[in-house]
């Protein structure tokens, strides 16, 4: 007799090859079979009145040469397939770890390898036989000539752990339909069965999607990714395979992707990086693996934002209904991306609405057609009070609410809504700030501490959105107070800061702003005096701002603190002084006086304008928001009537009605 064939690796590891769940088990042995280049592979299972007697997995492939079996069963990782990217009929190999066949051990206790392979001359086969209570070491018999010239490979697993509920003809026809569903597709003289009955992926398909992911560097190598979704007919453990590039399931992330449960479906994550984990052995880690987290991410983003389109589309017949009612609030032909993410917010709703209260599609069609423009302008204007809707209105399970509230959470709609909306309101601030600046009757009657100043104060991102207002017209004194607040500096203000001339001051606005997490203790702040739009900075004005900046820089309590001071005076035009001053400028950026941590600006209205719109027109451009004058005039007159009343609606104007 052959001498035995003891693995060299230690008990432990084997131990630890070989726990794996049923159906992954099982896969391997597959995957196994396809590798060998079998063009059919038949799964029995033997049952009788004690339950599961035995398993087996046969198939037509090339076998296993019986002077290959010493190395490929002695030791771990040691398969022929280490080496190669392609099969000898030239398929994608899936397995080149060489843990397969241990793997078996996780369903018997006993497993049986009958094999026939064409040694150059003729058939012949042998058995190799191994235990789950000495995994370490297979009995192998001579090789003898086969009575058949057929090859291919036969493993039999006995004497199973227990009655696994898992191994039934109807969960391995679904199991495999979703694992094997990309390679069956790919080569198609393959034929799998279970108990007599094909595994037919594609009859059992009723969608599919391919969605580009963002690339992944890797060990200085990007690595593209997509996720295909497949949709299925028959009832499947939802999941995300994680495949090399050819979409060869490696292993399957565990986690459930909440919001997806209507559908029957397997997603396929697809990147040569995964394989390359694979190898290195943390595939397994999932989203803990630094470089594997932001893909998985994104495929469970994609997914959610899928399903919420698919809950949609296949609605549509509903959606006309409603059209065709004229309750739908919605033109045929959308406006551009944000009326697309109102209408798709404005759908998941209603669709719930029609679904949670059977009542609603048999109301009258004028009540039905308030309560939809109702929700409408709730999605449009009011996206963060939807949980009213979910909880108050549609009263909703916990359960339901959680998963509607998720789905639009990650499709991100609400918060596009909210995002256009700010950037649409902050446009139409800018446009209307821009007509009563410089249109020739309105800036004569704008007043700078009463009307400008106020409306400023409240939108204070027109100087930069890094900082915030911390004082508001008062005076240099509080302002030193503030300062020394966000300092954290305990020092007794018992005297008043005063200007140079020896006046108290008073500033219009103090913006303040940390320089960053690595520097918690420093400061910078931006004082800024504003002047109405028909008073030209010249030399009283720049007078001023300096005795600002001077008192500071002279005053003890502000001295040796890390500090940046930003002065800025602001009006729409400069006087034949002020150009002289700014001819000094180097920078070209309006800048008057700049030493020991205190620089003065000089800037216009146009100029900072325009720095506004500069700094919105690529948000403006991708959400195709378009806005007139009329419509930041009409914005300031519905958000800042008081200041701007007799300023918006002067004698003649057209543009907005009272």
């Amino acid at each position: 007799m052959e001498e035995l064939i003891k693995v060299e690796v230690k008990k432990d590891h084997l131990d630890k090859v070989s726990r794996a769940p049923v159906l992954t088990a099982l896969t391997e042995l597959v995957w196994n079979a396809f590798d060998a280049d079998a063009d059919l592979v038949q799964v029995t299972i033997d049952r009788n009145d004690f339950g599961l007697q035995a398993i087996h997995v046969k198939d037509d492939g090339m076998g296993i040469e019986h002077k290959d079996s010493k190395v490929l069963f002695s030791s771990l990782g040691g398969s022929w397939k280490g080496l190669k990217n392609v099969s000898p009929k030239g398929r994608f190999l899936h397995g080149k770890e060489g843990q397969g066949r241990f793997k078996s051990f996780a369903i018997g206790r006993i497993v049986e390898w009958k094999t026939s392979f064409f040694d150059g001359q003729e058939t012949l086969s042998y058995t190799m036989k191994g235990k789950a209570d000495n995994k370490g070491v297979f009995y192998p018999t001579p090789p003898k000539v086969s009575g058949s010239k057929s090859t291919g490979t036969t493993v039999s697993i006995y004497e199973p752990h227990k009655e696994f509920t898992s191994i039934s003809k109807e969960r391995l026809l679904e199991h495999f339909s979703s694992v094997f569903a990309i390679y069956l597709s790919q080569y198609k003289s393959i034929n799998l069965y279970v108990d007599g009955e094909l595994v037919d992926p594609e009859s059992q398909i009723e969608h599919k999607t391919n969605i580009t992911l963002d690339t992944v560097i890797f060990d200085n190598i990007e690595y593209p990714y997509e996720l295909q979704i497949i949709e299925w007919k028959c009832n499947t453990a939802n999941e995300i395979q994680l495949c090399n590039n050819n979409g060869f399931p490696l292993l399957p992330y565990e986690k459930a992707i909440r919001g997806t449960g209507d559908f029957s479906y397997t997603a396929y994550l697809k990147s040569e990086h995964i394989s390359k984990l694979n190898t290195v052995g943390t595939l397994g880690l999932g989203d803990l693996e630094p470089s594997l987290s932001k893909p998985i991410e994104a495929a469970t983003s994609a997914l959610k934002n899928h399903f919420m389109l698919r809950r949609i589309e296949l609605s549509a017949d509903k959606i006309e209904k409603w059209k065709r009612e004229d309750v739908y609030p919605y033109p045929n032909v959308l406006s551009g991306p944000i009326e697309e993410a109102e209408r798709q917010v404005f759908d998941i709703l209603a669709l719930n609405i029609s679904e949670q209260i059977p009542e609603f599609e048999r109301s009258d069609i004028k009540l039905k057609k308030f309560q939809f423009r109702l929700l409408k302008q709730i999605v449009g204007s009011n996206p963060d009070d939807l949980h009213i809707i979910l909880t108050e209105v549609l009263n909703l399970t916990k359960g339901k609410q959680s998963e509607l509230a998720e789905l639009l959470k990650e499709a991100s709609l609400s918060s596009i809504i909210s995002a256009s909306k700010v950037v649409s309101d902050r446009l139409k601030f800018v446009t209307g700030l821009e007509e009563i600046i410089f249109h020739p009757e309105k800036k004569k009657v704008l007043k700078e501490r009463t009307q400008l100043h106020k409306i400023l104060a409240e939108n204070t991102w027109v100087f930069g959105d890094e900082f915030s207002l911390t004082v508001n017209d008062q005076s240099l004194s509080e302002v030193l107070r503030v300062h020394l607040n966000k300092k954290r500096v305990d020092i007794q203000l018992d005297k008043p800061v005063k200007r140079i001339d020896g006046r108290v001051g008073i500033v219009d606005l103090m913006l303040t702003r940390s320089i960053g997490k690595n520097h918690s203790d420093e400061r910078e702040h931006l004082v800024v005096e504003l002047k109405a739009p028909k008073v030209k900075i010249g030399q009283d004005e720049i007078t001023q701002i300096e005795s600002y900046a001077f008192a500071v820089a002279e005053d003890e309590r502000f001295k040796h603190l890390k500090t940046k001071w930003n002065f800025w005076i602001i009006s729409n035009d400069l006087d034949a002084y002020a150009e002289r001053r700014l001819k000094q400028d180097n920078t070209s950026k309006g800048i008057i006086y700049d030493a020991d941590g205190i620089t003065i600006w000089v800037k216009t209205w146009g100029e900072l304008i325009q720095e506004c719109k500069h700094r919105l027109e690529f948000v403006r451009e991708q959400l195709d928001i378009s806005i007139d004058k009329s419509d930041g005039l009409k914005y300031l007159q519905d958000s800042y009537y008081e200041y701007t009343k007799d300023v918006v609606l002067t004698h003649g104007d057209e543009e907005v009605e009272a």
